[in-house]
C-alpha cells in the first residue's frame, strides 16, 4: 500500500508541473511576439529651419533656431539592427532682416515637417543598460516659405514694388542622423540628432526622447 502522504505529495506537484506548463504555454506567443521588440516614442528638441533659396536678391539664405518634436513607432527584431518610422515637426520660425537698399525690411518664415523611415544599426556597450547607434533612410520632406518686404522707417524714403512670395515644396531625400539610449526595463531615454539633407536647405533636430517598449 502507498503511504498517503506521499501520494498528496505526488498530486501537489502534478497540479504544480501541470500550472507551470500552463504558464509556460499561455506566456509562449507573448514572448513570440516581444522578439519583434515593438516600441513608440515621442521626443522635444532643439531645431534648425533652413531655407537656401531666397526669391529677393541680396538676401542671405534663412536659418533659424525653434523647438522641434517627433513622434516614432519601431522595431528591434534582434539586437544590432532595428526599423523605424518616424514624423518630425521642425517648427515653423520666422525672422526680418534689412534695413536693405532702397530702405525695404525683409520677412520670411519657414515651415518643415517629414515623414521618414529608418533602418538602425546599434553598437551595444559593455554596460547592458546602455546603447550607441546610428541611423539612414529616407526622409518625404514638407517645406512652406513665406517671404515679403515692406517700407523701413521713414516709410517715405521708399517704394515697395516687390511682391509677396509663397512656395510649398515637397521632395523625398536621404536622411541620417546617431544617438545613444539608456534602458529602464520597458522604458528608454535618447539623445539623437538627425537630419535631412536637401538642396533647398536642410533641417536638423536635437531631440530628447522616451520610448515604451511592449
Amino acid at each position: 500500500m502507498s503511504d498517503p502522504r506521499e501520494n498528496a505529495a505526488l498530486r501537489k506537484g502534478s497540479v504544480a508541473l501541470l500550472a507551470a506548463s500552463a504558464a509556460i504555454m499561455m506566456s509562449a506567443p507573448a514572448r513570440a511576439d516581444d522578439l519583434l521588440g515593438l516600441y513608440v516614442g515621442a521626443g522635444v528638441g532643439q531645431s534648425h529651419v533652413r531655407n537656401d533659396l531666397n526669391p529677393f536678391a541680396n538676401v542671405s539664405g534663412f536659418v533659424e533656431n525653434h523647438t522641434g518634436w517627433k513622434a516614432l513607432i519601431g522595431v528591434r527584431p534582434i539586437p544590432f539592427l532595428g526599423a523605424e518610422l518616424e514624423y518630425a515637426d521642425f517648427g515653423h520660425p520666422g525672422a526680418s532682416s534689412g534695413p536693405l537698399f532702397p530702405g525695404l525690411i525683409y520677412h520670411e518664415d519657414v515651415s518643415q515637417k517629414a515623414g521618414s523611415l529608418f533602418g538602425l544599426v546599434y553598437w551595444p556597450l559593455p554596460v547592458p543598460i546602455f546603447d550607441l547607434y546610428g541611423k539612414a533612410g529616407m526622409s518625404r520632406l514638407q517645406t512652406s516659405v513665406n517671404a515679403s518686404v515692406s517700407c523701413a522707417p521713414p516709410a517715405a524714403t521708399c517704394v515697395v514694388s516687390l511682391p509677396s512670395y509663397h512656395q510649398d515644396s515637397t521632395e523625398t531625400r536621404f536622411a541620417y542622423g546617431a544617438g545613444a539610449q539608456a534602458k529602464f526595463m520597458s522604458v528608454a531615454v535618447r539623445a539623437e540628432y538627425e537630419r535631412i539633407s536637401a538642396p533647398a536647405g536642410s533641417p536638423d533636430l536635437y531631440s530628447l526622447i522616451v520610448t515604451w517598449t511592449f
